[in-house]
């Protein structure tokens, strides 16, 4: 049995190390060299000995500390049979032992016959050793695996409403098709679905930070206890609690660095937007309660705020394909609300915000259809999602009418179509932007 005789970093200890070497070659052992604890692991990896023999002299109650740290290393990368050679082995040494991976333990001086012996049964009870570790962490990986097929089967159940039977067979099926073990499909399922969430929900920002907008605008528009005024006020409110629900939930998934900090910025002008909304719509009912066209104006200037840092958080979340499209999607629930409010702000605002807003809203309305007919043509389009599709391209050319309409003589009724018809479509995208995150085609991809 090949060895490797290890030895402190020091003078004396290597000039130990050093006789022992010469003593057992004498003998005809075939001890290979001497070797520091800062150069164990790699002498190890270079030499390739069968075992180590540690020299512990002067220590009575376990292994110097270099020792015991070299040894720890050596036990966690490339694992060898070890044996000390020292003094007295007291019973409160053997936990630093057996984290040292130590096999036995013999007096010093040197006994060749003794530690023949010790390493004709240390070869054996290592081999045992890695055998039953092999096992445990053979174990522990099939738990962990059957952990993520159950919560796979119980994502599938759940949004495709299949039995736990059939789900497992799609599964199965998926990891015959990608020639990765059932485990696998199951965890990459399970980290595309919290990606999906995650994109989801910092994509619902987005479309949060223009619908509070829109909702101050009704309100301003509406005048007090007028027709629209208490939708205003619930799709206010309803939208501040929202916008909270999601950066907390994102908060809760415990984003890696990068997208933390955008989250973080998102968060900062999420809670700025949501404390100018609410000032604004704290005052007692009564002609202060109307926004004015300033305040109008610093809500929208906070909300494009929070629209660009959720934007790009968005975009930090997407990474696979599938959720590219994902994300496409979701920002037409965006755009929805944003051509709303634009065309809201166009007629409430002054010539020269007016015209900023109406020439904006014109850009939207371009965008929108661009996002439509790349929906149209999205390769992972499933029945349901173009039938989604249909009932929201006529819920746009309705809206489009409550656009021209508000721009004209019938303003107020134009308004009224623009809510209605804003939320309508929003709705739509809400559902197709389900149906996509809930997609085997996008999960699986």
């Amino acid at each position: 049995m090949t060895l490797l005789i290890l030895t402190l970093d020091d003078a004396p200890a290597q000039a130990a190390g050093a006789a022992m070497l010469t003593a057992l070659q004498a003998t005809g052992m075939p001890a290979l060299a001497t070797v520091t604890c800062h150069m164990l692991v790699r002498d190890v990896v270079r030499l390739a000995p069968q075992a180590v023999v540690a020299l512990n002299p002067g220590v009575d109650d376990g292994l110097a500390p270099g020792l015991q740290a070299a040894l720890v290393l050596l036990a966690a990368s490339a694992p060898r049979p070890v044996l000390v050679l020292g003094g007295v082995c007291l019973p409160a040494a053997a936990p630093e032992l057996l984290d040292a991976r130590v096999q036995a333990w013999l007096p010093l001086p040197l006994d060749i016959a003794a530690l023949r012996a010790a390493l004709a049964l240390a070869a054996p009870r290592f081999a045992r050793e890695q055998g039953l570790q092999r096992d445990l962490q053979a174990a522990l990986a099939r738990l962990d695996e059957r952990k993520w097929v159950d919560r796979a089967k119980g994502v599938l159940m759940q949004h495709q409403q299949l039995s736990e039977d059939d789900a497992f067979a799609l599964l199965r099926a998926a990891s015959m098709q990608a020639n990765l073990r059932v485990g696998e499909v199951s965890r990459n399922l399970i980290e595309a679905a919290t990606a999906a969430d995650a994109v989801n929900r910092a994509g619902q920002l987005r479309m949060l930070s223009q619908r509070c907008v829109k909702a101050l605008a009704l309100r301003a528009a509406a005048g007090v206890g007028g027709r629209g005024w208490s939708s205003a006020e619930d799709g206010l409110a309803e939208t501040l609690q929202r916008l909270q629900t999601n950066l907390d939930k994102l908060a809760g998934l415990g984003l890696p660095a990068p997208a933390a900090q955008l989250l973080a910025d998102t968060r900062d002008a999420g809670l700025a937007l949501t404390r100018l909304a609410t000032l604004a719509g704290a005052a007692p009912r009564g002609r202060s309660a109307l926004p004015s066209a300033a305040t109008l104006q610093a809500a929208d200037l906070q909300a494009e705020a929070l629209l660009d840092h959720a934007d790009a958080l968005t975009t930090a979340l997407e990474g696979r394909g599938g959720l590219r499209l994902l994300n496409l999607c979701g920002r037409q629930r965006m755009l929805s609300q944003r051509l709303a409010k634009q065309a809201l702000l166009a007629g409430l605002l002054t010539d020269a915000g007016a015209a900023v807003q109406a020439a904006a809203a014109a850009q939207t309305v371009r965008e929108f259809e661009t996002g439509l007919a790349a929906l149209d043509q999205a390769p992972l389009a499933t029945d349901a999602i173009r039938t989604a599709l249909a009932q929201a391209r006529g819920q746009w050319q309705r809206l489009l009418d409550g656009l021209r309409r508000a721009a004209g003589p019938e303003a107020a009724a134009g308004r009224l179509v623009l809510a209605r018809e804003s939320e309508a479509l929003l709705a739509s995208f809400e559902q197709i932007t389900s149906l996509y995150e809930h997609s085997m085609q996008v999960l699986l991809g």
